[in-house]
Order: structure tokens, then sequence, then C-alpha cells
């Protein structure tokens, strides 16, 4: 193989989503690395993230993601410097700010703004064109519609080289791989003649970027002098000097930290002999509590007690009018009388004739009875009302008992906190100074830092200046053939292929029209067969990133694959309309064997993981490889595996239909679902 390139132009150390409880990290290594694990667990969407980070117009979130996320970090590496990109993941017209330096070293620099797309502006320009410049891949226009003598010129961004650099699971094996916008896959024809450095007119773009670049340099150069002087004439100390006293400052606060920490020690320690005065005052007032609980039951009974002795006592009044009734009736002498209703005259000896039984005893029986359930229902309300006012009397006595328990705690607290708290408030007072200082010193600190930033831009512009020199020397000397990097690439499928495992691997080629991969003689749109077609957008793929570990082009070897087995193996139901299915089985695309051999070609590429960057996603890897596959692994997810991380979003509450689901579930019939309530209990929530 040829020489491999030394620094990537492209690679991804972190991909962060900043939460509102905690931080959702994926680490990223050069080389081969792996995210797999269940569906619907999130593992499209850390790619989907970074490919928003990277500029994209929009992102796809799910509910997880919004109600827990903030915003996205990108920590990567462009050239060998070190940027961190952070997004607003709500607003995608939001200004994306880049910081020189780690994600954990944003607060020591400025942040510059870029506006998202052309569309925008921005303080500090167009993103894209950041990416492009921080890459040394060319700014350049090109025709719209090639073929035509007068055509609109358009800006070559970097959205359209990466579109050979992330393969989602859209794309793999699919017909229209790049779509079927015809203004769309003319422009990434030109974007692929600009990646390997044969479109035309590129001498001519190349010597005016190196032009454009030498006039960014003078200006940053003027711009760094004068902050320079304005350090200097307002005795601002050195970047060094500053870190230095940076540092000081913080192990000072870490020490006053540390003391008011001991402090704060020493106060509960001493605050724990009066713990047994802690638990008296709980377990009075928890006393006090009961008793009014009981005070409350007993108010409730004397109510009771009342309205039964009131009905008792109407009762007895009812009762004796009817006795008294019932004895002087049948004296009453018979005579006529004038009916109070109506116009009729009644009888008197005819009404007695209604009235058979005037017998009173029985009637005598049941009163009697009552005035003796009457004067025991006056024993107990004596009763409960002594036990009210004795339960009032035990709530007087414990209340003023816990007043003065409270007294004497408050007053033993006081003796035992009071002498640390004066030596905790100067502590206190000092910290909030060193922090004061700390701060001022930070301010500073960015201004140095930001103009050591603009020194190594200096320097790097001045490097880019000389590649592209060197580039354009190379170009005019010797450009590279169209052709001979077309059979470089077509062979490179072809080996990939043959490696997998498919059948008459024959007629292979790049196309000189389409620049996508010719198979047995048959455009790759041609293709009917599902697994065919994911093998070959795989290889094509790769075969790109190869390249570019090789050779000098306009194109990162960085490459995100999104469900690598798309169509091999057991198929989704919605991709089974995109597939003729009795060719994959007749392709052998329906076994295991294609999948392990993907994996195991990745694996000899590791030799050369210092020049390449390649993430890949997966539902599972195959059982016998993953031993070898395991140090490449950054996440699984499973929810049915213990120990394992259950997705990207790992802390979301399951939803409410979810939780229901389980507690029914719970029960093997309707009446378990009761079988532990107390319904004595007036606490217990029956609905």
């Amino acid at each position: 193989m040829a020489k491999r390139i030394k620094t990537l132009k492209l690679k991804i150390n972190y991909l962060i989503l900043v939460g509102t409880n905690k931080n959702y990290v994926v680490p990223f290594n050069s080389g081969l690395n792996i995210i797999y694990g269940d569906s619907d667990t999130g593992k499209s969407s850390i790619l989907n993230l970074i490919n928003y980070c990277l500029g994209a117009s929009r992102l796809d979130t799910y509910e997880e993601i919004e109600s827990k996320g903030q915003y996205c970090l990108l920590d990567l590496d462009l050239l060998g410097n070190r940027y961190t990109i952070k997004r607003d993941i709500f607003n995608v017209k939001a200004d994306i700010e880049v910081y020189h330096g780690g994600y954990d070293m944003i607060d020591n620099s400025f942040p510059k703004f870029y506006a998202p797309n052309y569309n925008q502006n921005a303080e500090d320009g167009n993103f894209s064109e950041f990416l492009l410049q921080a890459m040394r891949i060319p700014l350049i226009k090109i025709k719209e519609a090639p073929s035509k003598e007068v055509t609109k010129m358009v800006k070559l961004s970097f959205r359209d080289i990466f579109k050979y650099n992330y393969l989602d699971q859209d794309k793999i094996g699919s017909k229209k791989i790049f779509g079927d916008n015809f203004v769309l896959i003319t422009k990434l024809k030109e974007t692929f003649k600009l990646m390997y450095n044969v479109l035309d007119g590129q001498i001519t773009e190349l010597e005016g970027r190196i032009s454009v670049l030498q006039t960014d340099k003078k200006t940053l150069v003027t711009k760094n002098n004068s902050v320079a002087s304005f350090l200097k004439e307002t005795q601002v100390d050195s970047l060094a000097e500053l870190t230095l006293q940076k540092e000081q400052l913080e192990n000072q606060l870490d020490s006053l930290r540390h003391a008011i920490k001991e402090i704060d020690t020493k106060i509960i320690s001493g605050s724990e002999e009066l713990n047994h005065l802690r638990k008296e005052v709980n377990d009075l007032e928890l006393e006090i509590r009961q008793a009014y609980q009981d005070q409350n039951s007993l108010e409730l009974e004397i109510k009771q007690n009342i309205a039964l002795r009131n009905e008792y006592r109407n009762d007895i009044r009812k009762m004796d009018a009817t006795i008294e009734a019932l004895e002087k009736f049948p004296k009453i002498a018979d005579k006529e009388l004038d009916c109070p209703l109506c116009d009729t005259v009644v009888n008197v000896s005819k009404l007695k004739e209604h009235f058979n039984n005037t017998d009173t005893k029985g009637i005598k029986g049941e009163l009697n009875s009552l005035k003796r359930r009457m004067r025991d229902l006056d024993s107990i309300y004596k009763s409960l009302k002594e036990s009210e006012k004795q339960k009032s009397d035990e709530i007087k006595d414990s209340t003023s008992q816990l007043e003065e328990m409270r007294i004497l705690l408050d007053k033993q607290s006081i003796d035992i906190v009071s002498p640390y708290l004066n030596q905790r408030d100067t502590l206190s007072y000092q910290a909030g100074s060193v922090q004061s200082n700390i701060k001022n010193i930070q301010h500073f600190y960015k201004i140095r830092f930001q103009q050591s930033i603009n020194d190594a831009e200096i320097v790097e512009l001045d490097r880019n200046v000389d590649e592209l020199k060197a580039t354009l020397s190379s170009l005019k000397k010797d450009a590279p053939s169209p052709e001979k990097i077309l059979k470089e690439l077509g062979d490179k499928v072809k080996e990939i292929l043959i490696f997998v495992g498919v059948k008459n691997p024959t007629n292979i080629s790049i196309s000189p029209k389409t620049y996508l991969p010719i198979i047995r003689g048959r455009d790759y749109e041609k293709i009917t067969s599902g697994g065919v077609r994911t093998v070959s957008s795989v290889a094509y793929f790769i075969s790109l990133m190869i390249y570019a570990m090789e050779n000098p082009v306009n194109y990162p070897s960085f490459l995100m694959i999104d469900t690598i087995t798309k169509y091999l193996g057991k198929v989704k139901e919605r991709d089974l309309e995109s597939t003729n299915r009795a060719e994959d089985e007749s392709e052998g695309m329906t076994d295991s064997e294609k999948n392990e051999n993907i994996y195991k070609y990745l694996l000899t590429l590791d030799k050369y993981k210092d020049s390449f960057q390649l993430i890949i996603v997966d539902n599972d890897i195959p059982d016998a490889l993953f031993d070898d596959l395991k140090g490449y692994i950054r996440k699984h997810f499973s929810t049915n595996i213990p120990g394992t991380e259950i997705g990207f979003i790992d802390d979301a509450r399951a939803s409410i239909s979810e939780n229901m689901g389980q507690q029914f579930d719970l029960f093997e019939n309707e009446d378990d679902r009761w079988k532990d309530v107390n319904w004595d209990d007036e606490e217990t929530p029956l609905f």
C-alpha cells in the first residue's frame, strides 16, 4: 500500500449532549468505532448529532432528547488542531459557536460565531468555510450546470463533501443513494472532482485561494499587533504569568473550601451530641400528633352520641304522645262531627271501628327500653367528655414541655455552633474574594489566550499557503488522471466485494458518469438485490476513505455508516419493498457469513488506524467476532442485559403507558389488584 497520511483532516474525540440533569458523553478514537444495540435506543441519534454539529440543516430528535437535552458539543481535531463546536439543538438557525481546545477548556477562550448556512450572516463568517479552511480544502465556486457555457456559479460547501462521509440508514443499500434531485446530483459530481483534484479550473481557483489566504494573514497580523500593543500599554501580564496566578488562586480557593468543609464537619460532629435531645423532641412531637388524632376521634364520638341521644328523645316524646292518645280514645262520647276536609258528617263510633288495637302495654315496654338506652348514652357521653378533657390537658402539658425542650435545644445548638461561625464567615469572605480575583484574571487570561490563538492561526495560514502552493505545483506538473483515480477506486471496491464473498465479482468499476459503482457491468441503480447494493455501497464508501488515507485529496478519511448490514440476514418489513428477496437468497445475502466478513475486513484496517476514523452503528455484531471487536465498542445499548446502558439517554423515565402496563402485569387476575387494600384505613386511596 501507498504511504499513509499522518494527520487526519477530521477526527471526532467526543460527542456530548449537555442535559438538564447530566451530560451524555460518547468517546471516540481514531480507527474503528462501533456503537450497537437494541432498536429505538438512540444509536442513530448519535450520528445525527455529529452530523448536526458539522453543519446539517436539521436534526431528527426524539422525546427523550427534547426533554433531557439543552445543547450539543462536538470535540474534534481538524488537521491536528483541536476545537469544540457548540450548537443549539432547538434552533437550527442560531449561530454555531467554535472554541479552540477541548470541551473541558471552553471556559478559557472566547468563541467565534459562524452562520450555519449561506443565507445568514454571522460575526465571524460561515461555518462551512471555517471547516474547509481548517481542513485546507479549497473554497471554490462551481458551475450549477457544467454542460452549459453560461450558468450560475455556486459555492461548494463542506456539506457537499460530507455526503461522501456519511452513509445513513436511508442511503445504505438504496437505489438512489444520493436521492433523485438532479441539481444536487450534478453538484455532487463536481464535488467528487474537487475531492480528487480533477475539477476543471481548479488551478485557477487554487491561485485565487492562495491570494485570499495571504490577505487574511496580513489582516490577522495587523489585528494581533493592535491587541499586543493594547496589552502592553495596560501592563497585562503574559499568558504564562496569568496561568501561574490563576493556578495559585485556584489552589488557595481549594484550601479555603477545604477549611470551610472541616469547620462544617466540626459543627456537625458537635451537633451530634444533641442527637439524644433531638430524639426526645421528635418523640414528643409524635406523641402530640397522636394525641390530637385521638382528640379528634373523641370529638367525633361525642357528636355521634349527641345525635343518637336526640333521636332517642324524639322517639320517647312520640311514644308518650301515642300512649296518651290511646288511653284517652275509648272515653270519647259517640257523636256526629263535620269532616274538616269535606262537607260530609262523620260519626265517632264509626272511627272507633278502625282502631282495633288500643292496648298500650307493648308500647310502654318499648318506651322503657328506649329510656334505658338513653341513660346508657348519657353515661357514655359523660365518659367521653371526661376523656376529651383529659386528652386536652395532656396536649397542653406536652406542648408546654415541647416548647421548653426546643428552647433548650436551640440554646445548646448556639453554644456549640457559635465558636465556629465567625471563623467560617471569615473563610467564606476570603473565598469570595479569591473567586472574584480568579474571575478578573480569567478575563485577561481569555484575552491573552485569544492572542495566542491568533498567533497559531497566523502560523496555520502560512502552513496552509505553503501546502496549497505545493498542491498547485503538483497539479501544474502532474495533474492526476480521472481515469486512474476511478480505476483505483474500482479495484478497491472489487477487493472488498471478493473479501466479503459476493458471488461473481466481475466487471466492477466506477462509472465516469455517475461516479458510483458498476457491478457485473450493471449500474448501481439497476441492481435489484438489496443485499448486493448494501455490500456495494459500503465497499464504495470505504474505498473513498481508503483512497483518502493514501493520497493528498480534498476529502477527509472519515466515515460514518448507520446499519451497515441493512439488507443482510433478516430484513425489516419496511425495507422489503426495496429489494428482491429471492435474489438476496440466491446471492447468499440472507446468511450470517457476509455480515461476519464485512466486520473481518474492517478489522484488517486496524494496522492503519492512525490514518482514518470509521464510526459504525448496527443492531448487533457477529457473536463469533465479539472478542475481536470488543476493543472497538464505544457504546452498547440494551434493555435486557443488566449493567448495560438502556440507551443514549439512559435516565429518561418510561412512558406512562409502560408504567401502567408494568403495574397491571403484577396481578394475575383482577381480584389480586385489591388484595392488599386495607379497607378500614381512611388514608388508603381507592381510586
